[in-house]
């Protein structure tokens, strides 16, 4: 072996001897061979027998890949040259980008006979070539010769192959645990089992033969395998052992609500924890943070100073005491108030933490969602009640309990916290309830009315007159009515003639000519005044004299609408209803019942605050007969006075309120109910209960 460049032998014969034999075909063939990253590879260079050729020199060129391999050396032990005795060539190496070439020359004073390898050129392969390749290996054209061209000669391009190269690889390549966690590591590539495994710093982590690392204290590491045929990797990177684990909770809150988010951390015990800090920051745009909180249960609840301060979308706290802090669990909390408008969500990143100025914590972000209040729905959403009717209300969707119910004008009705809605007065007014996390819901109305007033539905014959009573379903004495006007309306060609009734409240309070009426076609005007109010005693306020034509057809059906009805200008609000005369012939009424004395059982009977009392007249005239309608206690005595005036033969209704005649509430008990004609006398049982 020798240096490249130099001439090795001082009296190299150079100049080619004369030949006598004839031109001789030769032909030179490159071998190929194989290795792996970092190897060297000897690659022959053959010729078929030049035996007799007196070959005495030579030259010749390879080409080659200097990406991949690298010419180093040529050998000549064992081969056609060494056998000749020629001693060592002389060979030079070029190579620029992808192009190498090694020229070889060699000389010797015995003629080289034979076959096999002629010389051997020694390349090394690029050790960073691990995934394998190769390179080619080849004659350019013109650039081999014997004696300087005296043979024929061919050439055969060879191949260096580049095998992949056996490797191991560590995973993974870095890391981060907590003191007491395990993390567990890989080895994988062209194993020869078994790996051994160690960490660089035992007292920082340890590792088991099954490559499953435990933190020990806090520090960094780095983790290594060797195989069983010494191949060998590292992790590129450290693997970081933190003492303690840093965590901010996710949350959901709804709009317009606070939470608090829980910052929990790992055992601190053993590690002297004194003091602490670390930066929250969080999406701004849904929520801020208005407070620490260190109640009971955290590991900060009366633990020395705890510091806070707030900027937009970022929070920092801060704590120092005067002993350790032991256990794990949740450090403290940070309070958030939520928008009260806008929904969204994002990351609650925990930075610049940090325990006793030294100890970085493993970090773990929390989220915070701020959701939109649920959808809930006040049911019914609409009500009509008469004051002093009760409806309960309820709340569907996902109400969060309780419930606070409240009304709009509190005047009109009230509501109690189960919901049960009293109607107190006439107006309009709307139920509102909110559950405990704010969701809200409107109902679209409630409409009270003072009381009710309403046409009677009476039967009668063809051509007879009937009483059509405009009727209160109370007492009217406690509202104070010194005008009423009202319009009823009907349409019928078998109505014939209709006149004031000159009984009821009304007649039986102002003077006649305080009372006026308008008749038009079909409609009745009325208005009435004065000085004192309408009082109690009757719940018949007023009503037509409607006479029916004798040719009007059996089961005709005559509605009579009140279209506008108004007391004191306004006040009280009444309901009004459509009363009906219903005109059914002698043989459509088997039994004449409507024209046969008869007072009928009550409804509701028993009853708590009244009940309603029919009753019919017979006749068949339109003269008015005297009628009396009373409650009679158990000794006799009468208690109230429902009815004392002359009525139209038919059927008839008179509404009790449960009062006696001095306004107060009848004590429960069995009463007779009893009514009095100059035709005849009818009783029936009434119980009041409570």
């Amino acid at each position: 072996m020798r240096l490249p460049h130099c001439i090795r032998s001082a009296g190299l014969l150079v100049a080619a001897l004369s030949l006598a034999t004839a031109a001789h075909a030769v032909r030179l063939t490159a071998g190929s061979g194989a290795g792996i990253a970092g190897q060297t590879v000897d690659i022959p260079i053959t010729t078929t027998s030049i035996t007799g050729a007196g070959v005495v020199s030579y030259q010749l060129e390879i080409q080659y890949n200097p990406l991949h391999v690298h010419a180093t050396d040529v050998l000549e032990a064992g081969t056609l040259s060494g056998i000749a005795g020629w001693g060592d060539a002389v060979f030079h190496v070029t190579e620029s980008g992808s192009t190498g070439k090694i020229r070889v020359s060699h000389a010797g004073t015995t003629a080289l006979s034979g076959a096999g390898e002629l010389v051997r050129l020694r390349f090394t392969i690029d050790p960073t070539i691990l995934a394998g390749g190769g390179s080619s290996l080849v004659f350019p054209s013109s650039q081999f010769v014997y004696n300087e061209g005296a043979l024929i000669d061919t050439t055969v391009n060879g191949f260096l192959t580049i095998n992949a190269t056996p490797m191991i690889t560590v995973a993974p390549n870095t890391g981060e645990i907590i003191r007491g966690q395990t993390l567990a590591f890989t080895v994988s590539g062209s194993v020869t089992p078994p790996a051994a495994w160690a960490t660089t710093n035992p007292s920082i982590a340890t590792i088991s033969p099954a490559g499953l690392l435990t933190g020990v204290a806090p520090g960094s590491v780095r983790v290594f395998a060797v195989d069983a045929a010494s191949r060998r990797d590292t992790t590129d990177g450290v693997i970081l052992v933190r003492g303690m684990g840093l965590t901010a909770g996710t949350q959901s809150v709804p709009v317009g609500n606070t939470v608090d988010v829980p910052i929990t951390v790992t055992s601190l015990t053993d590690l002297g924890i004194r003091s602490g800090q670390f930066r929250l920051t969080y999406n701004a745009a849904i929520a801020t943070a208005i407070a620490v909180v260190t109640g009971p249960g955290t590991l900060l609840n009366g633990y020395g100073p705890v510091g806070f301060g707030v900027q937009t979308g970022q929070c920092d706290v801060d704590f120092a005491g005067a002993t350790d802090l032991v256990g794990a669990g949740t450090l403290c909390y940070v309070r958030f108030g939520a928008s009260p408008t806008q929904s969204g969500g994002g990351a609650l990143t925990l930075v610049d933490a940090i325990f006793n100025e030294t100890l970085p914590p493993r970090i773990t972000p929390g989220y915070l969602t701020v959701s939109a209040l649920p959808p809930i729905t006040v049911n019914p959403d609409n009500a009509t009640l008469l004051a002093g009717q009760q409806r309960t209300f309820t709340v569907s969707g996902s109400p969060t309990l309780p419930i606070i119910w409240s009304v709009d004008d509190p005047s009109v009705a009230s509501i109690s916290p189960a919901g049960v809605l009293t109607a107190l007065a006439g107006g309009t007014t709307q139920v509102r309830a909110v559950d405990a996390i704010g969701a809200t819901d409107l109902n679209s109305f409630v409409r009270v009315y003072d009381m009710r007033v309403a046409l009677d539905t009476v039967t009668c014959l063809p051509g007879s007159q009937v009483l059509l009573a405009l009727e209160s379903d109370r007492e009217v004495g406690a509202f104070a009515v010194r005008s009423a006007q009202y319009r009823i309306q009907w349409n019928s060609p078998h109505v014939t003639a209709v006149s004031l009734w000159p009984g009821g409240l009304i007649p039986g309070t102002w003077a006649a000519g305080n009372i006026l009426s308008t008749p038009s076609s079909q409609a009745l005007q009325v208005v009435g005044a004065g000085v004192d109010p309408l009082g109690t005693g009757s719940l018949s306020l007023h009503g037509l004299n409607v006479t029916i034509s004798p040719s009007a057809p059996s089961f005709t059906d005559i509605p009579f609408t009140i279209t506008s009805l108004l007391f004191n200008e306004g006040a009280p609000d009444p309901q009004i209803g459509a009363g009906l005369i219903r005109v059914r012939s002698v043989a459509d009424a088997p039994g004449r019942p409507a024209l046969t004395l008869a007072l009928h059982t009550p409804t509701p009977n028993p009853s708590r605050e009244g009940a309603v009392l029919r009753f019919a007249l017979p006749g068949g005239g339109d003269a008015l007969d005297e009628a009396r309608l009373e409650l009679i206690g158990v000794d006799g005595r009468s208690v109230r006075t429902l009815l004392a005036s002359g009525l139209a033969p038919g059927e008839h209704r008179v509404q009790w309120n449960g009062l006696d005649d001095a306004g107060r509430r009848l004590p429960p008990g069995l009463y007779l109910a009893r009514l009095s004609t100059p035709t005849g006398q009818r009783t029936t049982k009434v119980m009041v209960m409570r």
